[in-house]
């Protein structure tokens, strides 16, 4: 089914704006008339209606197997079920008593104490600070920052400003 309803897309201008401003205001048509700004062609709209084939539903038949009690004029045996219970087999630890044997009277280590000599150190006093007797002078070195003043010409370079020009 076509919708014949026509339903075009607004426009900013129909809208309008809180201080009206539109073509109109400013003395410029809304729509353009096709004598002064526009052409004389006029485009055709072209429609096509498109059909499809919708398939049709059908009846179906469905097969339903039902069971239908037949009188048989001699006993037929029915296999009842019957509830059958099954054990699981859980593992049980059980406590047994194994003989040992033991030898009477047993053997036992006794850790009897070994004396071990322990060797004292034997101090020995020196004098301190004590006076070695030096033949000749020698010269000693002391590590101390010398200092040594002398004054060393250096040259000073002065830059010169120049002004540079605003364009440039």
């Amino acid at each position: 089914a076509v919708d014949s309803s026509n339903k075009e897309k607004r426009g900013l201008w129909e809208l309008g704006s809180a201080q009206h401003d539109s073509y109109e205001s400013y003395g410029y048509d809304h729509q353009q008339s096709h004598g002064y700004y526009g052409n004389d062609y006029v485009q055709k709209e072209v429609k096509q209606v498109i059909t499809k084939k919708v398939p049709v539903p059908y009846p179906v038949e469905v097969e339903k197997h039902v069971p239908v009690e037949v009188k048989v004029p001699y006993p037929v045996e029915v296999e009842k079920k019957v509830p059958v219970v099954v054990e699981k087999k859980v593992p049980v630890y059980v406590e047994k008593k194994v003989p040992v044997h033991v030898d009477r009277p047993y053997p036992v280590e006794v850790k009897v104490p070994v004396h071990v000599p322990v060797y004292k150190k034997e101090y020995v006093e020196v004098p301190k600070p004590y006076a070695v007797h030096v033949e000749k002078p020698y010269p000693v070195y002391v590590k101390q920052p010398v200092y040594v003043e002398k004054q060393v010409p250096v040259t000073v370079h002065i830059k010169e400003h120049h002004k540079k020009p605003f364009w440039g």
